[in-house]
């Protein structure tokens, strides 16, 4: 039961994840090229653009942390771990998950403190008057899902047996690709 809702869990972050990313690229994308037309033969260019552009990028940043931890993606430091026998490795992938999980969420507090001094500091970006909160409160959004990630990676641990490095990603290497000379 616990582990068909953690699945389903990480199945809606998943695709809310990519669809939130794959727009944010789109849009940056979209924006640099009609920003380049209306530059080049316009001879103006969009104000705004920019700062859609800084927004976008923020988004991927946070959104893409926690894609990046739901696919297994992240940098891994394994020359200690390798030389660990599976039970052991499984007890360090705990360890790894559980205080990663922690990690993010208490970033996630600090995170939720700056966004709330930047919106007592009452700012906005000029040229579409938004106030810089708003966009700076993706941050904590971000984090927030990344402890998510983080703990579902830890859970799957728990409860199947292997090791895994996300809910979904046994912690595998691939068969090396054989090359001719």
């Amino acid at each position: 039961m616990f582990s068909q809702i953690a699945a389903k869990i990480a199945k809606l972050l998943l695709r809310v994840e990519e669809c939130v990313l794959s727009a944010a690229v789109l849009v940056i994308a979209g924006l640099t090229i009609v920003n380049v037309g209306c530059r080049s033969m316009l001879n103006f260019s969009l104000a705004f653009a920019g700062e859609v552009s800084q927004f976008c990028i923020i988004v991927i940043c946070f959104v893409g942390l926690s894609y990046a931890a739901s696919q297994g993606r992240h940098i891994r430091m394994t020359a200690l771990y390798d030389l660990l026998p599976l039970r052991a490795r499984k007890a360090f992938m705990l360890g790894i998950t559980f205080s990663t999980a922690a990690l993010m969420f208490v970033l996630t507090w600090y995170a939720c403190l700056y966004v709330r001094t930047v919106y007592e500091l009452n700012g906005i970006f000029p040229a579409l008057r938004i106030p810089f909160y708003i966009v700076y409160a993706i941050a904590p959004l971000g984090l927030f899902l990344a402890g998510i990630q983080y703990s579902l990676a830890a859970v799957r641990n728990l409860i199947s047996p292997g090791v895994y490095i996300s809910f979904d990603k046994r912690d595998e290497y691939e068969a090396p690709v054989a090359q001719e000379i």
